[in-house]
């Protein structure tokens, strides 16, 4: 197995399938108390350090920490919020700064390969203390280390995900350059991913884990009776029923049916500026839609102490980094670390590659 730290970890979707690949997470970060709690339930072999990254105690150990499990990569994801348009952007945020935290980690312990992943605005950036995009920023500081870096922006309807989410991915290896993973040929629909699950009223529930749709009163639900898959419509309530002044027309847009899903973010439980509404049913989705929807095996596990937490679950799922997006990266850095073992091998050297 190689040994990996993650950063920022949320609860570990984006790292749902990186165990069956051969990366084991013994070392995690994460500064909500909860999202770190669902972390180490799912992520059981990993050191789970719940604290600001920014601060200097937590930093330190997670640095000797590191140092001590010998990890061989690091994954970083670092708060997306200050410079995604969706929220917003907040460039003066301390937020915006915490990718400064990460270039230092690196600088400190020296990981053999790793990744940055961030919101598609991040790399052009351009905050109060540097006149240079962060892109520049973090090529040159790792360059300087020694680090060959590449970055790209990828959608995760790319690489197998259901979901298209743009992201912003960085790579960095002193063995060896990473590769951009190939893009799939063709996109799951979200018809084909979401299709077979019952047809439910909006505040109504199944018999299907998860699979309850939001209520929202009548008069909004009733907005959207003929308006078509992908498409738009007003709707002059709030998901409370009050009437709204000045509505404007985007913010009623059903999800479409035979293509793939469009981002799907935190307030996935009422009517926004985003597409949040059921390409047939006159609802928003389910929990289990997009636990689907987000690439994630139909029994993903939801620890029993948040499953009733269901703007919790909403917003975790809202925030993730794609496990399909984030696998399709992996496994071009594991490419790199094989050709690292086997050079290593070759000249009979120790091998690092097993979990010890």
């Amino acid at each position: 197995m190689w040994r990996y730290f993650s950063a920022f970890s949320n609860v570990g979707i984006g790292e749902a399938f990186a165990k069956k690949n051969g990366f084991e997470c013994v070392l995690a970060n994460e500064y909500d108390v909860n999202r770190a709690c669902w972390f180490q339930q799912a992520h059981p072999s990993a050191k789970m350090i719940c604290g600001d990254f920014t601060d200097k105690k937590v930093f330190d150990k997670l640095v000797k920490l590191f140092k001590k499990k010998k990890c061989h990569a690091a994954f970083f994801s670092p708060c997306c919020q200050p410079f995604c348009r969706a929220g917003g952007q907040h460039l003066n945020s301390p937020a915006a700064f915490y990718f400064l935290y990460v270039l230092e980690f690196i600088k400190q312990t020296m990981p053999l390969v790793g990744m940055i992943e961030n919101a598609q605005e991040f790399p052009k950036a351009i905050l109060k203390d540097d006149p240079r995009p962060i892109q520049e920023r973090i090529f040159t500081f790792l360059e300087k280390l020694g680090y060959s870096v590449k970055m790209e922006i990828q959608d995760a309807v790319d690489y197998g995900s259901p979901q298209s989410r743009k992201r912003a991915v960085f790579t960095f290896s002193r063995i060896g350059e990473v590769a951009f993973p190939k893009k799939v040929s063709v996109h799951k629909t979200v018809k084909e991913t979401i299709g077979h699950l019952p047809p439910l009223l909006a505040g109504e529930h199944s018999s299907i884990p998860f699979h309850y749709a939001p209520p929202m009163p009548k008069v909004q639900a009733d907005c959207m009776i003929g308006v078509l898959p992908g498409e738009r419509s007003e709707c002059p309530v709030d998901r409370y029923g009050n009437p709204k002044l000045n509505a404007p027309g985007y913010t009623f847009r059903r999800i479409p049916d035979v293509k793939h899903s469009p981002t799907i973010l935190q307030n996935s439980d009422q009517i926004t500026g985003y597409s949040t509404i059921h390409y047939r049913d006159n609802r928003c989705l389910t929990i289990k839609e997009i636990i689907l929807l987000s690439g994630l095996n139909d029994n993903w596990y939801i620890p029993p102490c948040f499953r009733s937490c269901t703007r919790f679950i909403r917003a975790v799922l809202g925030e993730a980094y794609l496990p399909h997006h984030f696998l399709a990266n992996l496994q071009e850095i594991k490419k790199v670390l094989q050709k690292w073992e086997k050079k290593k091998v070759k000249n009979n050297l120790p091998s690092h590659s097993k979990t010890g």
